[in-house]
């Protein structure tokens, strides 16, 4: 079915409330939904998470009679299957709609297409795919770890045009940017995203990160809350006097007992992983974090962290920011052979971010994705 001007428009509201959370829903994907009756919106609704109404149920019921041959635009394809909450389909039908618009199809084979394919047997006009890259982006760490049978893992880079992190001599103990304003604010509104922020030891010591999202600012689209700081020490030497307050430090079996009760007092978790060849074993580290109920994790910092992931193919999308200067001397990927065992990645996305270049890489081809899910481009 053809797409309209104003079903571009409310669309893109549904997916504005999908982003405006309290607070990330993972495992659950993020929903938007709005109830439109003749071109006024007279319901919205966004998922908070497990065992939350869906969106769309509650776009419904703010619009209670006036839903009644109205139009419901959602982010995301209403289910027809129980899990926490009953299935959305059947009661989108009993609401009297006479027009439903879906983002993107439910990801999750055992059920994609099948609430759309209830509301049309109903004799309910179905459209699919307006905006549908942004409804897709919404749900990509859904759609990649198949509904969160692994942790997503995002890594973000930050390097000059000579790829250098760092200045050379740089001195420690506070971070130096080469990237701008939009670049730092976007950075923020991915950490707010992700239920945890992962840097390692030597970024601690030179930077003394903050890792927050306080940069977002009010206007930026992204959920309330802040991830959780992490750090990577192999021997607890950078984590301790980092920080107080909640925050998790992932270590070896073989680090310092000392260290580790002077973290706990400090108010960290403390994590002991599996070590490989002398260092926290990446896959083990993501294991620990799942066991604790984080399921979207962003690796910030230099190269050594960053190489381990990439290594041990775990990570999932790669957003480069690129600064346009050169550094000529300062830290840069070392070869450590990552390299040869990285998964190729697509380009996702190429745009400018202020004065800065980012690019953002993903392992599962988001275009193929996007035409599996919502039929095909859609200009958005």
């Amino acid at each position: 079915m053809a797409h309209n001007r104003g079903d571009t428009e409310f669309m893109a509201e549904a997916h504005r409330v999908a982003q405006r959370l309290p607070r990330r829903p993972w495992p659950n994907p993020p929903v938007g939904a709005v109830v439109v009756r003749d071109g006024v919106i007279v319901g919205r609704g966004s998922h908070h998470g497990p065992g939350a109404d869906h969106a769309e149920i509650v776009a419904l019921r703010e619009a209670g009679e006036a839903a009644r041959g109205a139009t419901l635009y959602v982010t995301l394809e209403p289910c027809n299957h129980q899990g926490r909450t009953p299935p959305c389909a059947p009661r989108v039908i009993g609401s009297g709609v006479a027009r439903v618009v879906v983002g993107a199809r439910d990801p999750n084979p055992l059920v994609a297409g099948g609430g759309i394919d209830l509301l049309r047997g109903a004799g309910l006009d179905v459209a699919l795919g307006v905006l549908g890259r942004g409804c897709l982006e919404l749900i990509w760490p859904y759609v990649v770890t198949d509904a969160f049978r692994r942790p997503f893992v995002t890594l973000k880079t930050a390097t000059t045009l000579d790829g250098r992190f760092a200045p050379p001599g740089a001195p420690e103990g506070s971070p130096i940017y080469f990237t701008g304003g939009e670049s730092l604010q976007e950075t923020a509104r991915l950490r707010r995203w992700h239920d945890l922020v992962l840097v390692g030891a030597n970024t601690v010591r030179c930077d003394r990160p903050r890792l927050d999202g306080r940069r977002a600012g009010a206007a930026v689209l992204c959920p309330e809350a802040e991830p959780l700081p992490a750090c990577a020490d192999g021997d607890l030497a950078e984590a301790v006097g980092w920080r107080t307050g909640p925050h998790l430090v992932f270590t070896t079996g073989a680090a310092d007992a000392g260290r580790e009760r002077a973290l706990r007092e400090a108010g960290a978790e403390v994590v002991r992983c599996r070590d490989d060849g002398g260092r926290i074993a990446p896959a083990d580290l993501l294991a620990q974090a799942a066991a604790r109920g984080h399921w979207t994790l962003m690796l910030e910092g230099g190269p050594a962290l960053a190489a381990s992931f990439l290594a041990a193919g775990l990570v999932d999308r790669w957003v480069q920011f690129v600064a346009p200067t050169l550094a000529g001397g300062g830290p840069r990927w070392a070869d450590r052979g990552f390299a040869a065992s990285a998964r190729d990645y697509s380009l996702t996305r190429a745009v400018r971010s202020g004065g800065d270049a980012c690019l953002t890489w993903d392992r599962t081809d988001f275009a193929q994705r996007r035409a599996d899910l919502c039929g095909g481009k859609d200009g958005d």
